[in-house]
């Protein structure tokens, strides 16, 4: 067990570079300039938030479009064990939303949605955001350590048997949507549901975004909605995102989370409200 964990995080350090990107802040690119970002909250309060989203929305995705998975999937993924329980979704009706993180040991890395043309990094539990409405999405035990029988097995997982070595601390925890926003310096071409270069048809300013739980094998983590970045954070994507908290952001400055208190072993779900989409 301790030579896996070994090989696993020598492989996670060799993959950094790699998401530096995928994660960092606009700030840090000196041939755009940065997108407008604006804060999470949406009223005046300042205090810590731990709103908990309904249990019927939490475990379905709730709002207009319900998540790839339900909770039912989540809770039993050690239980019942193994990838069995999991099957990643990959085609989406909306806009494909998805988790973005990395543990302190860089060994629960889910890095792409999974409806991107190129997913090879995706072990996530999607949400399909259809319209305005409330959304879940995930990461699982289940998920992470899925033997993907086109993209193999997640190099960065730590097996313990069948099951992913629990997660502790964070280094970075987003939500990003994919297809949303219309970034003016953005060139591709395609479809922006899929490829994250091509504008889609949304200003981010016009979108109300708000981060409504996090849940560590199900229970309640604290947070500061006041202190949560939303918006076009990067200038290399067309992503809507929400920064709880990345090391390579202007969250590092000011956490909306205790980031060092964060562990779990099965599952890490974080919902969300989105506005604006509705035509």
């Amino acid at each position: 067990m301790k030579a896996k964990k070994i090989l696993a995080a020598v492989t996670a350090l060799s993959l950094t570079t790699v998401v530096f990107a995928s994660c960092g802040d606009s700030s840090d690119s000196s041939s755009t300039p940065a997108a407008t970002t604006t804060t999470a909250a949406t009223t005046t309060t300042a205090a810590t938030t731990t709103t908990a989203a309904t249990e019927d929305s939490a475990a379905t995705g709730g709002g207009a479009g319900d998540s790839a998975a339900t909770a039912d999937s989540t809770a039993d993924s050690k239980t019942e064990g193994g990838d069995s329980d999991y099957t990643p979704v990959k085609t989406f009706k909306g806009y494909d939303a998805f988790l973005m993180f990395a543990d302190s040991q860089w060994l629960w890395g889910n890095w792409q949605g999974q409806g991107e043309a190129d997913a090879t990094q995706a072990f996530g539990v999607d949400a399909d955001v259809t319209g305005d409405g409330e959304y879940t999405v995930s990461i699982t035990n289940a998920s992470i350590s899925y033997d993907d029988p086109d993209e193999g097995l997640n190099p960065q997982v730590a097996l313990d048997g069948d099951y992913a070595v629990g997660a502790e601390g964070c280094v970075v925890m987003c939500v990003d949507i994919i297809g949303l926003l219309n970034g003016d310096t953005l060139k591709g071409t395609g479809d922006p549901k899929t490829t994250k270069d091509v504008p889609g048809k949304y200003n981010a300013d016009d979108l109300k975004v708000e981060l409504k739980s996090i849940k560590a094998d199900g229970q309640e983590v604290a947070f500061d909605n006041a202190k949560i970045k939303c918006g076009n954070i990067e200038d290399n994507n067309n992503c809507y995102r929400i920064e709880i908290y990345n090391d390579y952001g202007d969250t590092a400055k000011d956490s909306p989370i205790d980031k060092d208190d964060l562990a779990f072993e099965d599952s890490l779900e974080v919902t969300f409200t989105i506005e604006g989409l509705s035509e």
